[in-house]
């Protein structure tokens, strides 16, 4: 598949409509762009935005870039009501596992669109004259943490979890480490332990490089943020003491979030806990994501300081999981119930934006990486460590702590992601990595029982594209396994993998 560069920004104005499009990536306008370390951050400030915007989003607010994601891993998962709005595919799996839905399209297309970006910020960045060893590594390893993060979120996207797939040798993803051109043949797509080998390869890499190197904003990714992704990717490799090192060293120098900040809107980068996000600005017209991100999730049409915020109100939180929440806990204080909204529907103000809509989004932040280290201390062979970093968080927010052993330790922190986390893109890729079903408990929306999903369903495996079958002449689109393409799984199919 070839795709173009779309990420090249001047240096001071970085909003994705000022991207030079250049195709091959090899063209003069590639020469010019990479003849300087200001370039080379300039093309990679583009890649940033991506995470922000996606110029191919048909039109529609659920598939406008990573912050959309953020939303769509939430409303497939278990405690999020939709109730209208762009989200309906997401949240009733209506065919969007087929491979000429736009979705599995516009999320494909997405990671490698940034891919080939960043190919391109690796491969001419160490060719720059004159330019330090420091800012070379600063630049290539900052497009290594985005590289390998992309295609650890595709592993994740098109092929069941990492512990089901690899001791089959499963089909991951297709590679490139280059640039492409108009010449470039489509790659196969390999084995899930494949895309693993290159996931970790770029991470490890890149935590070398970017020692000693200072971000300018949490808008970029640093050596924490690379350690978080490594952290990430070893907790859905099971490699528990892997994922319980790297949690506590990206952790390092980040406080948790306290109660005051926790109850304040979720929309400021400067938060001491977080550890990776993005900072809406006006003046770079890097803003106004409300209607299809985070602070439209179900607080944002309540009036604050005389005005409105977003209009955009079709996320509520079902009842059962209001329910799992103490009332001392301050996360249970923040929701409240609306009998005028459907046929009555609780809210969460967990999220809201700040009145001139440039709040700011949040992609990791320091309880995560406690609650992975506290789920892989007690994985791992140290269930003492692991209960005293949960007690840590449940005394913090006001919830009674657990004195739980085995597997109803394991269970109470998966539980604690879920109190803690929600919102912040992380329910449905928990279950898939701990292959639970979906199982949708309390007043949930019923859209002709396609729910619960049974665990290993592969509903939960998005199809290859149809246009990257047509166009790859190494990817046979013949269903797995015999050839590459995903089983299509609808709900009442409950097709699982054997």
């Amino acid at each position: 598949m070839i795709w173009a560069l779309a990420a090249i920004a001047t240096l001071s104005v970085v909003s994705c409509k000022d991207f030079l499009e250049t195709n091959p990536t090899s063209s003069v306008s590639d020469n010019q762009v990479f003849t300087s370390i200001q370039g080379a951050n300039a093309a990679l400030n583009g890649c940033y935005n991506l995470l922000h915007f996606n110029d191919e989003n048909y039109g529609r607010g659920d598939v406008s870039g990573y912050i959309s994601q953020i939303c769509t891993f939430d409303t497939t998962g278990e405690d999020i009501i939709v109730n209208g709005g762009w989200y309906g595919y997401d949240y009733n799996f209506w065919g969007h596992q087929r491979g000429d839905i736009f979705k599995t399209y516009t999320l494909w297309n997405y990671y490698y669109v940034l891919i080939n970006n960043l190919n391109s910020v690796i491969k001419y960045t160490p060719e720059i004259e004159g330019a330090s060893e420091a800012d070379v590594n600063a630049v290539v390893g900052q497009a290594l943490v985005m590289r390998g993060w992309s295609y650890f979120m595709l592993a994740q996207l098109f092929q069941h979890t990492y512990q089901l797939s690899s001791p089959r040798n499963m089909p991951g993803v297709p590679i490139y480490t280059e640039p492409t051109t108009d010449e470039t043949e489509g790659q196969p797509r390999g084995t899930i332990n494949d895309t693993y080998d290159q996931i970790l390869k770029d991470l490890t890499e890149a935590e070398t490089k970017l020692a000693g190197y200072s971000r300018l904003a949490k808008n970029h990714v640093d050596q924490s943020v690379c350690q978080g992704i490594l952290a990430r990717v070893y907790l859905v490799m099971q490699n528990w003491s892997k994922a319980a090192e790297y949690a506590a060293k990206a952790r390092a120098g980040y406080p948790l979030t306290s109660n005051a900040d926790y109850t304040s809107g979720f929309n400021d980068i400067n938060t001491g806990s977080w550890m990776w996000g993005l900072m809406q600005d006006k003046e770079n017209k890097l803003y106004g994501n409300g209607d299809y991100g985070p602070f439209a999730l179900w607080a944002n049409w309540i009036t604050r300081n005389g005005g409105d915020l977003w209009s955009f109100n079709c996320f509520f939180l079902p009842d059962a999981f209001v329910n799992l929440f103490e009332e001392s806990d301050i996360r249970r204080q923040q929701m409240f119930y609306r009998s005028d909204q459907g046929n009555g529907l609780w809210c969460s103000g967990k999220f809201y934006d700040n009145l001139d809509l440039t709040g700011s989004f949040v992609y990791m932040r320091a309880e995560e990486m406690l609650l992975i280290e506290a789920e892989a201390k007690a994985r791992g062979g140290d269930p003492t460590g692991g209960l005293a970093l949960l007690n840590q968080l449940q005394s913090m927010r006001g919830a009674t702590p657990t004195t739980k052993t085995g597997d109803a330790l394991i269970e109470d922190i998966l539980l604690e992601r879920r109190k803690e986390l929600y919102g912040e893109g992380f329910g449905w890729l928990d279950i898939i990595r701990n292959c639970k079903p979906l199982v949708r408990e309390g007043n949930h929306a019923d859209y002709s029982g396609h729910t619960p999903i049974p665990a290993k369903s592969w509903a939960f495996v998005y199809q290859i594209p149809q246009s990257e079958i047509l166009n790859n002449p190494n990817i046979n689109g013949d269903i797995w396994p015999d050839g590459d393409q995903n089983p299509f799984a609808q709900y009442y199919d409950n097709k699982i993998l054997e």
